[in-house]
């Protein structure tokens, strides 16, 4: 919650002798507040300071949020990166459009919807259910949706209808979005109410970036509903500025919510950098020589919920007076000219937590020493037993831009370039993708182009398709999230009614329901959406492949393979080939849509998950055995005496702190066993790991020989385990919600993954 914050006439006491101003210029707008003529203390000024004050990331980074990646490219500013969700504590979703317009002093209501993203995306019954008035509105009297209905359906519908009766006649009209035109013709105030509808009514709002609302980039930080401001009441002097030669500072004011604000820095000789802080006045007090620690230096442990492990959990040690909406951390403290900078970071909210917060650094306000310093609320921390750690930064030049640093692609996360992606040494490019190959297809980017087709500015994975039947009604339901999966689709329904409640969501999606944000982030999550679809992609890229092309007369393969798959997911598996039939608005046929899925997928140029990977400069040298490998007859004995020693150890040390560690696990196992791990340059993905198995590390077995120790790998290359048995009738593997080695299953991983059964191998060569 966000803390209660204080009157800016809450008194806050400063030495008489003090400078008011900071020395160097500040990159935000800055306020003196004064208790008496000489008692100052310089904060952001929080009435003017909006997010259009922080400059444009200066280089292109990004790091796993849940079952994708959040990225941002050099030049992006930050209301193009964060969500509504990552700003949850200013309540940002009681905002109207008026409250904006009042605040800046414009008609943001006569500006186009174009200039309004989020309004764009509505379909026509997210907006009755927003604006409960809009149903009683003659057609003619709403142009952009009569433009929306007549360019759909022709303009028979709209003469002497409301649009409530136009629903009401023709159901399919609920569906249409408004961004399905060309809305730069149209303003804002056409839609009647929509300037006076709180923002979180419209559908899609926790997930839309701050950008797709006009004039909320401009919005001073003191103007949201739950403002952000001064937290507490203790200014305190910088005495002395330490560099990053500095060690041991075990009292300290800096830290995380997680962890609290009295982390030590219990490094004997470096890289604790800090400012040394002094009660105001004379005498003494207590928290005399208390340090503020560096986060360029510290990192300490941050997030919450499903997200607290994304970049390992860490975040730069700080603290938070201006309340949870960022961190203030003190950044490069200079000795030679006696200046200490500080940076702003931020996280991203949404799906049951929060990142630590490792969006940054946005350069904030400069010091010197002598100046004063607000810190905000000191509850008298019990000190951390744990202390922070390296973050492995090195001194030399300017602070840099947003994203030039490790938080924000450290932890294994890797870092981004506008060209490709370059993953750190381990890192585990199944985290950005699965990138499986199928009869020479990869199905991750492929998935990324039908992605594209089906939800691209509807919603991503909370995207919501129209009600329809198939098989001659036996079937009935809606395209569900970022990939339009039916909800009647065996994987996908397999999945949604194994969680509690998902039999009757379904049943009520049959029936016409159109479920919200939460009912899909409750039953079919991100992370089961892409399993179930890559599985059911993969499933029929190898089925089209058996197919003949009637235009080669040959079977299916290359460009047209990718076209009759897509084609598949579009109409069903046994949709006729190149057929015409077409979706619910007679908008594209079987033929157009595969070949616009052709376009996307070859426009991804064969990148993971439509963002290239950076090719190695140098080979890995990989994991040196342990002592002297087994000989080749005893490897499974080994293996599986290695599990049995090592337990149900934790995986959090691994990929996305556990959550995508199966490779990582298995190969923990194997080296502990004194034996190589098995996929090269890869270790952590699970298809190169087979690879290495299918060229020269191993052979594949028949179920019926499998023994304890042998490797087992699901049909989709999902995920990896070990046998426990002869017979490999048992299987432990990672759990990614324990992030631990205790996940004890069948063969196949109890079905979990749907794509096929798993593969049995043995490891024959224990050398790399």
């Amino acid at each position: 919650m966000f803390l209660k914050c204080l009157s800016w006439l809450m008194a806050m006491l400063v030495w008489l002798m003090v400078s008011p101003q900071p020395a160097l210029a500040n990159v935000v707008p800055t306020t003196e507040f004064s208790v008496l003529p000489d008692q100052a203390v310089v904060v952001p000024d929080l009435d003017q300071f909006s997010f259009s004050d922080l400059p444009a990331f200066g280089e292109s980074g990004g790091f796993r949020e849940g079952p994708y990646q959040r990225t941002w490219r050099s030049g992006q500013t930050i209301d193009q990166v964060l969500t509504f969700s990552d700003i949850q504590d200013l309540t940002p979703g009681n905002l109207t459009l008026d409250d904006i317009s009042a605040v800046l002093g414009q008609d943001l209501g006569a500006r186009s919807i174009q200039d309004f993203p989020l309004l764009g995306n509505q379909s026509i019954n997210d907006l009755m259910a927003a604006i409960p008035t809009l149903g009683g509105f003659d057609l003619d009297a709403l142009p952009p949706i009569a433009a929306l209905v007549d360019a759909e359906l022709g303009d028979r519908v709209r003469q002497g209808h409301t649009l409530f009766n136009a629903v009401q006649r023709w159901p399919e009209l609920g569906e249409l979005v408004l961004g399905e035109i060309d809305l730069s013709a149209f303003s804002i105030n056409q839609i009647p109410g929509i300037a006076q509808t709180a923002l979180g009514t419209l559908s899609g709002f926790e997930q839309a970036t701050l950008n797709q609302v006009p004039g909320l980039r401009d919005l001073p930080l003191a103007s949201f509903p739950n403002p952000v401001a001064v937290v507490g009441n203790m200014t305190m002097q910088i005495d002395m500025i330490w560099g990053p030669r500095e060690g041991d500072r075990p009292r300290t004011i800096s830290g995380s919510d997680s962890q609290g604000f009295a982390v030590p820095c219990n490094i004997d000789r470096t890289d604790c950098a800090s400012i040394e802080l002094q009660a105001l006045g004379s005498g003494t007090d207590p928290l005399d020589g208390i340090h503020w620690v560096s986060g360029k230096y510290q990192a300490v442990e941050g997030g919450s919920g499903t997200l607290q492990f994304v970049n390992g959990g860490r975040e730069p040690t700080g603290r938070h007076p201006f309340g949870p909406a960022f961190k203030q951390v003190i950044w490069e403290p200079e000795e030679r000219d006696d200046t200490v900078t500080s940076a702003l970071f931020f996280r991203a909210c949404g799906w049951g937590g929060c990142t630590p917060y490792i969006i940054g650094p946005f350069p904030f306000l400069t010091y010197r020493i002598n100046d004063p310093i607000f810190v905000g609320l000191l509850d008298s921390d019990t000190p951390s037993a744990t202390p922070s750690q390296r973050t492995g930064a090195t001194r030399g030049g300017p602070m840099p831009g947003p994203g030039n640093t490790g938080f924000g692609g450290a932890g294994g996360l890797g870092r981004f370039s506008p060209d490709c992606i370059e993953l750190p040494d381990g890192a585990d490019p199944a985290e950005f993708t699965s990138n499986r190959n199928v009869a020479g297809i990869d199905v991750g980017t492929l998935a990324s182009a039908i992605a594209s087709i089906e939800s691209q500015g509807s919603g991503g994975y909370f995207a919501v398709g129209p009600h329809v039947c198939a098989d001659g009604g036996r079937n009935c339901g809606r395209g569900l999230g970022k990939f339009q999966f039916m909800s009647y689709n065996d994987q996908a329904s397999q999945l949604i009614a194994a969680r509690p409640g998902g039999t009757a969501f379904l049943s009520r999606v049959g029936g016409g329901h159109r479920p919200n944000s939460d009912e899909l982030m409750r039953y079919f999550p991100p992370e089961d959406q892409n399993r179930a679809f890559e599985g059911f992609l993969a499933n029929n890229l190898r089925q089209a492949s058996g197919q003949i092309d009637p235009t080669t007369g040959r079977p299916f393969e290359g460009g047209r393979l990718v076209e009759r798959a897509a084609q598949m997911h579009f109409g069903g598996p046994g949709v006729a080939i190149d057929g015409g039939g077409s979706d619910a608005f007679g908008r594209l046929s079987v033929r157009a849509y595969g070949e616009n899925a052709r376009q996307v997928y070859e426009q991804g140029g064969g990148s993971v998950g439509g963002l290239n990977l950076c090719p190695s400069e140098t080979k890995s040298a990989g994991v040196e055995p342990v002592g002297n490998p087994p000989e080749a007859g005893d490897i499974n004995g080994v293996i599986h005496r290695s599990m049995m020693e090592l337990g149900q150890f934790s995986s959090r040390a691994g990929p996305d702190g556990g959550n995508l560690a199966c490779a990582w696990a298995v190969n923990r196992v194997l080296e502990n066993a004194g034996i190589a791990s098995l996929g090269g340059d890869a270790p952590n993905w699970v298809p190169a790991v087979e690879a290495d198995l299918q060229n020269n590390r191993g052979r594949p077995i028949d179920r019926s020989q499998g023994q304890a120790g042998d490797i087992v790998i699901s049909g989709g290359q999902e995920h990896i385990g070990i046998c426990l048995n002869d017979g490999c009738t048992q299987v432990r593997s990672n759990s990614s919600s324990r992030a631990a080695f205790t996940w004890d299953s069948d063969t196949d991983f109890g079905g979990f993954y749907g794509s096929g059964p798993s593969r049995i191998y043995r490891v024959t060569e224990a050398r790399g």
